[in-house]
């Protein structure tokens, strides 16, 4: 049982623990609602960071399809959505901020954001497959 003090040798940031820009599925602002419901159950992805020209400006996750999806909001923008009070953090961020935030809040997904730009997307799992590298 982990019983406090550094958990593990170094600081592990935020930017080795995200999914970088470019391996993530991002939607405009203006994309249909029904057009992300089926890029993300093609995809396998539980949320879905919103960019317009390289900044993030919002987040959309499954909750949010299906309550949307309930209402028939399928021909609506995503932007009408989506979650624009963001919380982000930098990719200087340590994994101890990062999940400390997490809790906090509740949500599984934080984006990585530097001076406005999308650079990643942490997700709970990333966390998780972040420690038991460590521990290996």
């Amino acid at each position: 049982m982990y019983t406090g003090g550094k958990m593990f040798e170094g600081e592990v940031k935020a930017s080795d623990m995200m999914v970088e820009k470019e391996k993530l599925i991002t939607a405009g602002p203006e994309d249909r609602v029904a057009a992300v419901i089926l890029r993300m159950i093609r995809d396998g992805v539980g949320g879905v960071p919103i960019t317009d020209e390289g900044q993030c400006v919002g987040i959309v996750t499954m909750r949010d399809i299906m309550f949307a999806n309930f209402y028939g909001a399928g021909e609506l923008p995503i932007s009408e959505i989506m979650t624009k009070d963001l919380l982000t953090v930098s990719p200087n961020a340590t994994m101890i901020e990062v999940i400390r935030l997490m809790l906090k809040y509740k949500i599984e997904r934080i984006p990585v954001v530097e001076d406005g730009e999308l650079k990643g997307l942490i997700v709970r799992n990333s966390i998780l497959r972040s420690i038991s590298d460590l521990t290996e």
